[in-house]
């Protein structure tokens, strides 16, 4: 398994915890930056319809949310609180989409 797939490196792998905290920096930038990424993951995944990524989406959201420390590195839990705010802004988004009319 590749840990970037599940970003949660064992408490002794110090170089996952690098690995893992760059590959989510992402989710810390300012809001209009953090929507241009969404914009571009669901391009990335423009195979799927709205309704299998939505889905898919809000999974991942929600798993990464869930995870008991989204930064694992001292330089990188100062990121927590503006990637909770961006990723729970999307989830709103997603969850109204997902929503039956």
């Amino acid at each position: 398994m590749r840990l970037t797939a599940g970003h949660d490196p064992a408490p002794e792998d110090s170089n996952g915890a690098v690995l893992s905290d760059a590959d989510l920096a992402v989710l810390a930038a300012p809001a209009e930056s953090y929507a241009a990424y969404a914009s571009a993951v669901r391009a990335e995944y423009g195979h799927l319809s709205d309704e299998e990524f939505t889905t898919g989406r809000i999974a991942v959201l929600e798993h990464l949310l869930a995870l008991p420390a989204l930064y694992r590195t001292p330089a990188a839990r100062a990121w927590t609180e503006p990637a909770r705010a961006n990723m729970g802004a999307e989830l709103v988004l997603l969850r109204r989409r997902a929503a039956p009319s």
